[in-house]
């Protein structure tokens, strides 16, 4: 929930998210399919929090969280809900975007959304106090970095180093992104990090998304153990787009 990806090509989306998180929380359960409203959708599990922060659904629709909106907070003690328990409402929402601008967010603690659903892809950010829903540009791509970890100077560090790979790769694929997140090594800032044991990247989720199925998979970097799930049965197949290659 700290770094996120997104890369179209003509006939796949692909998504990627790393979530870096305290070694010492509760390990989050592996993907499984779950039902809510009559939507199918299927997502990693929070016991901590009793959410996610990745998943996608029957109607295509792709959320992932980020923590913090475009700026680092000062956390308060308290908070209303926790914003794994959004994500998981919005996975089992036909309209998920329209659901989040109507939702009460008060007392919630900021955070930002990285939406593909009916053909576009959003950025939806909740500073704390506004809302902010961002259209972006879906025919190429992106990386976001948590507010909550990242300074504003790495962010942008980072963009430049996903630039420059993306003028170098012929394909992206599953062990391309790995190869990627794995080049910038640096214990504090890089893609896969450690703080001292404080605050590490604990797993890293792949998302492949066609017009017939979508491919999860769910890396436990503690474990080395990798969870291979697949929704398949899309409601129907316009909720992807192809988007011409950059």
């Amino acid at each position: 929930m700290c770094t996120v990806v997104f890369y179209p090509t003509k006939d796949k989306l692909f998504f990627a998210s790393i979530r870096d998180e305290s070694p010492i929380r509760v390990k989050a359960n592996a993907p499984e399919y779950f039902t809510n409203n009559t939507i199918h959708y299927l997502s990693p599990f929070d016991p901590v929090g009793g959410g996610t922060w990745v998943g996608v659904n029957e109607n295509k629709s792709v959320i992932i969280l980020l923590n913090g909106g475009f700026t680092k907070h000062v956390r308060k003690e308290t908070y209303k809900i926790s914003r794994g328990l959004i994500v998981k409402e919005l996975l089992s929402e036909e309209m998920p975007v329209l659901k989040w601008s109507i939702m009460d967010l008060k007392d919630v603690e900021p955070f930002t959304l990285i939406v593909w659903s009916d053909q576009n892809l959003f950025q939806l950010v909740w500073d704390g106090i506004n809302k902010h829903r961002i259209l972006v540009s879906s025919n190429k791509p992106h990386i976001w970095s948590s507010s909550t970890l990242y300074s504003d100077e790495v962010k942008e560090i980072r963009k430049t180093l996903f630039n420059e790979w993306i003028k170098n790769i012929d394909e992206v694929t599953e062990e391309e992104l790995w190869k990627f997140f794995n080049s910038f090594k640096d214990p504090q800032q890089g893609f896969i990090m450690n703080r001292e044991e404080k605050v590490k990247s604990l797993s890293v989720t792949f998302i492949e998304s066609t017009k017939e199925k979508a491919e999860l998979n769910y890396h436990e970097l503690s474990t080395n153990k990798v969870f291979k799930t697949t929704m398949n049965g899309f409601k129907n197949d316009d909720n992807l787009s192809c988007p011409v290659r950059f």
